[in-house]
C-alpha cells in the first residue's frame, strides 16, 4: 500500500473537477486578464466560478471572491489586508 502525506503540495483532481476545467486546459485557454477574443470564455467562465463560490461560502458578492496561484500568494493577501485594512 502506497501512502500519499504531501496534499498540501499537490493532490489528485476531483474526476468532475478535471471534466469542467478540461476544455480550458486544451480549447478555451484565454487569459481571463487579456483583451483579444482568446479571453472572453475565460473570462465568462472565471466569473462563473466566482458566483458559485461566493453562493456556496455565503459571500456577499462574487467581487469578494478572489482567486491567487498558491498559498503563498494567499498568504501575501491576507497579510496585506490585515496590514492595511482601514
Amino acid at each position: 500500500m502506497k501512502v500519499y502525506l504531501d496534499y498540501g503540495a499537490a493532490a489528485p483532481i476531483d474526476p468532475s473537477v478535471l471534466e469542467a476545467m478540461l476544455p480550458y486546459f486544451t480549447e478555451h485557454f484565454g487569459n481571463p486578464s487579456s483583451v483579444h477574443s482568446y479571453s472572453h470564455m475565460a473570462q465568462e467562465a472565471l466569473a462563473k466560478a466566482r458566483e458559485s463560490v461566493a453562493s456556496l461560502i455565503g459571500a456577499e458578492s462574487p467581487d469578494e471572491v478572489i482567486f491567487t496561484s498558491g498559498a503563498t500568494e494567499s498568504n501575501n493577501l491576507t497579510l496585506k489586508g490585515l496590514a492595511y485594512r482601514k
